[in-house]
């Protein structure tokens, strides 16, 4: 369910400046030894990462490649260029991303972002355009997005609709998504619901997240969950602790109750100029499915720079 998170973001987080920063993340294998996965690298919205091969040496993963083309008062256009690599090292067919950032005449913020594939020839193809624009009025921030791709006979035609809405008051959030889709006879129907919600209290910040799916009938049913809980420790550091809610945990028989699939255990802390995050994660327990077994170390990054 990680994957939420991005749909829920703001427009307004996209105008954030890039910063430079270096991130090596590090897996653990059976015994708990530490073995480096892959190193990434960004400097000036341009980055770079690799990935441990199974030689011991070190294969090019993505390169990414951004450069601003315009920017002036009212906005700014970026070029970004990702080349993805294969498993051998031999790079694929790269995409070019064409971003316009403005600010409206009304005080709204539009994002139009252009996504094109590279082909055979050479050059770049159109395969997807997005347009977000936000609106904010007191402490609600609305945001609308259509999402268009080309059809057979080369027209763009829009197939996506998404309606945002965020409400901030004192130390709670709210934010709504809600996404329609166009089906074969060119009707938008409801497709998915995504409901976030972040109370502070007492130094703890809990967000709940929930998804509703379409089913079989066209109508949202409840589909998961997570529970997320952070909390700033003594020292200094953070730990956020997120619990993973499905119809059932995997491997298991359907329950009428929501089962709890994961918890996923993230520890953070920042000393001589670096920024350790270590992911361990608590599984149901194989005799006993309604507790979580030990928690398992699954990976560590460790990042130099701006590290967010």
């Amino acid at each position: 369910m990680r994957w939420w998170i991005p749909a829920l973001c703001s427009v307004s987080a996209l105008w954030a400046q890039p910063q430079s920063s270096t991130t090596r993340t590090y897996t653990f294998d059976a015994n708990g030894a530490r073995q480096l996965a892959t190193e990434s690298s960004t400097v000036n919205g341009s980055s770079e990462q690799t990935v441990r091969n199974l030689n011991g040496g070190v294969s090019p993963l993505e390169r990414v490649e951004e450069r601003i083309l315009r920017q002036d008062s009212s906005g700014r256009v970026i070029e970004r260029i990702i080349r993805p690599y294969d498993a051998t090292g031999q790079p694929g067919p790269p995409q070019r991303l064409q971003i316009a950032e403005r600010t409206r005449p009304d005080g709204s913020k539009s994002v139009e972002t252009e996504v094109f594939a590279g082909n055979i020839s050479g050059g770049f193809s159109l395969i997807e355009k997005t347009t977000a624009i936000s609106r904010t009025a007191g402490n609600v921030e609305t945001i609308e997005t259509q999402v268009a791709r080309p059809t057979l006979n080369g027209a763009v035609e829009l197939l996506e609709r998404r309606q945002a809405r965020i409400e901030t008051g004192g130390q709670s959030r709210q934010e709504v998504v809600n996404v329609e889709r166009r089906d074969a006879n060119g009707q938008f129907l409801p497709a998915l619901r995504e409901v976030k919600q972040t109370r502070e209290s007492s130094g703890k910040t809990t967000e709940t997240m929930t998804q509703y799916l379409a089913g079989p009938a066209g109508q949202l049913q409840w589909n998961g969950q997570s529970v997320a809980e952070t909390q700033k420790q003594p020292d200094g550091s953070q730990r956020k602790q997120v619990t993973l809610f499905g119809s059932n945990a995997p491997g298991r028989p359907s329950a009428d109750q929501p089962q709890v699939r994961e918890q996923q255990i993230i520890e953070t802390r920042s000393a001589n100029g670096q920024t350790v995050e270590t992911l361990s994660i608590r599984r149901p327990a194989l005799d006993n499915p309604a507790n979580l077994g030990p928690p398992q170390k699954i990976s560590e990054k460790v990042c130099t720079g701006a590290c967010k």
